[in-house]
């Protein structure tokens, strides 16, 4: 059911598609499009075509949607909560600094934070990884060029380093799986600092 005076809030402030399609969507209904799977060894949860999840990912991301952001929120916390209890470092895929400041938050950070809590310690560390390197966004770029797009880009932040301590799982999160270029990217960058015994998996919300 629609709040009081939707419809004139509405026609001063116009809602997107996206919003649109997802205001009458609930966590508890979201989970339906939990379709967990893999792409070279890249974790994805759903699929990208579906339109709620297009419209969750594109809202959260561009219209600053809190929402969008419990909805992506309660399919990643579907799928953790099907994981082995370990004690879990969540890694979000850093923006540029110049894309920070312009989109004044990280989308995959506020997906994460947005979580109920897990039955085994979890813990979000957002500056273990640095985006050195401004890049054009994967989106507009070629397959070839994708997957050359994020060589160098990702650096360690070593002052962050004690986060690793008694951690027996890092999990690399982002939003969009498209070439895998991104998260294996900054994958390749933490490994050398992580002890063998740790987990590494690299999981996006979609694919």
């Amino acid at each position: 059911m629609l709040y009081p005076f939707q419809n004139i809030f509405d026609f001063i402030f116009p809602a997107t598609d996206h919003e649109l399609r997802l205001r009458q969507v609930r966590p508890a209904r979201f989970i339906n499009w939990y379709r967990p799977n893999k792409s070279r060894d890249i974790v994805y949860l759903s699929l990208y075509q579906l339109p709620e999840v297009q419209s969750a990912i594109a809202a959260c991301k561009f219209e600053h949607s809190y929402h969008a952001a419990k909805l992506l929120g309660a399919l990643v916390h579907t799928h953790l909560a099907t994981l082995p209890s370990k004690n879990t470092l969540l890694v979000p895929i850093p923006l540029s600094a110049k894309r920070q400041r312009k989109r004044l938050f990280n989308q995959v950070e506020r997906v994460l934070t947005s979580m109920s809590s897990l039955p085994y310690p979890t813990k979000i560390t957002p500056n273990l990884l640095i985006r050195t390197i401004h890049t054009a966004p994967q989106t507009s770029l070629s397959r070839a060029e994708r997957l050359t797009n994020m060589n160098q880009v990702f650096a360690v932040n070593k002052k962050k380093l004690d986060c690793l301590e008694d951690i027996e799982r890092i999990i690399i999160c982002d939003d969009v799986l498209t070439t895998g270029a991104t998260l294996t990217a900054a994958k390749k960058v933490l490994a050398p600092y992580v002890p063998k015994n740790v987990e590494i998996i690299c999981m996006a919300w979609a694919h």
